[in-house]
């Protein structure tokens, strides 16, 4: 029934210990703190005394992991004999001093359940034997801060005491106890984490390099209709037709007739570059105005002839040679609008 009663006690503490639980944040504080406890003791029936007492303690401690504490503890009680023989003290003097470990199941930033252990010696005084041994004790508690300095612990610890010759027994002595704790804690508060380095600046990005310009569309091919050599069209160095230049002359009137769906035509006059360029262009364009003129005269209308000069500017083959030379020297009709399209 007693061991149902322990079992009872520690496992209440420990789920109202996990209902509490925080996550707390912040640094590591391992600085060591002192503390003292009250709290209560169920003594074992055998050790044939009242069935409990006070427990009182002190104790030195420190955080040597975030989570896991360990404590120097002497704490002492003092129950009394149910009976004694005449003439001596029912006192049974109980002070024990070890360590105690505790693991933390979350940041003792926060309110935070933990589970105890440890082991020291325990010395006991009475009428009927002084001595020491060794104890064991586990159990499961509840830790509470109060702020960076002073923390609160409330814990169920079920000690086992192996003095087997007070009384006689085969096997040692189990206490229970119930314990309230108060630390506090020295030195100044730890210094709070360094911020993290801010990051380094993302340079922007390059901007992205300029699509390259499409390529211009090639202008089309001009359209020549018909095409005069100016060695046989007219006499040297002069923009006066040969009479040997009237067949292609005609031939030309009946294309243009023929085709009447060319609106636009240009006479185009072209010379080599032999000679001054300013000459060059003051002939092709007379050259042309003469073609341009025998159109007009034999049937073809004014308004669909245009008349320019190039000149030197546009050669149908490289000036490299006689013969390329008296291939630049022409005048052509080229199509510039048509209404067929």
């Amino acid at each position: 029934m007693r061991l149902f009663r322990v079992l009872t006690v520690l496992l209440s503490l420990a789920i109202a210990g996990s209902a509490l639980a925080q996550t707390g944040s912040g640094v590591h504080d391992d600085r060591w703190y002192l503390g003292g406890s009250l709290g209560y003791v169920d003594l074992d029936r055998d050790r044939l005394t009242e069935s409990s007492d006070i427990v009182y303690g002190i104790n030195i401690g420190r955080f040597f992991l975030p989570r896991l504490s360990l404590d120097l503890r002497l704490d002492r009680y003092e129950p009394s004999f149910l009976s004694a023989p005449a003439g001596t003290s029912r006192d049974f003097d109980l002070f024990s001093y070890g360590l105690i470990g505790r693991y933390h199941f979350a940041d003792p930033k926060g309110t935070s359940p933990y589970v105890m252990f440890g082991t020291g010696l325990q010395e006991h005084d009475s009428y009927l034997d002084d001595g020491r041994d060794i104890f064991g004790t586990f159990g499961v508690g509840l830790y509470h801060p109060f702020g960076h300095r002073a923390f609160m612990r409330l814990e169920a610890e079920y000690r086992y005491d192996n003095d087997r010759d007070t009384f006689g027994t085969s096997g040692g002595l189990t206490d229970l106890m119930l314990h309230l704790g108060l630390n506090v804690r020295l030195g100044p508060d730890p210094a709070p984490p360094a911020p993290p380095p801010r990051p380094e600046p993302t340079p922007p990005a390059p901007a992205p390099e300029p699509a390259p310009a499409p390529e211009p569309e090639p202008e089309p091919e001009p359209e020549v209709l018909f095409e005069f050599s100016a060695m046989v069209t007219f006499e040297l160095d002069s923009a006066r037709l040969q009479p040997s230049a009237v067949a292609e002359l005609n031939e030309a009137v009946a294309l243009m007739n023929l085709h009447e769906a060319l609106t636009r035509v240009e006479v185009a006059g072209h010379t080599c570059d032999l000679g001054p360029e300013a000459y060059n262009q003051g002939l092709s364009e007379r050259r042309a105005q003469a073609v341009r003129d025998y159109l007009v005269q034999h049937g073809v209308g004014a308004d669909r002839l245009v008349v320019r000069g190039y000149g030197e500017d546009r050669p149908k083959v490289p000036n490299t040679s006689e013969r390329n030379r008296e291939r630049n020297r022409r005048v052509e009709l080229v199509v510039l609008e048509r209404s067929d399209r």
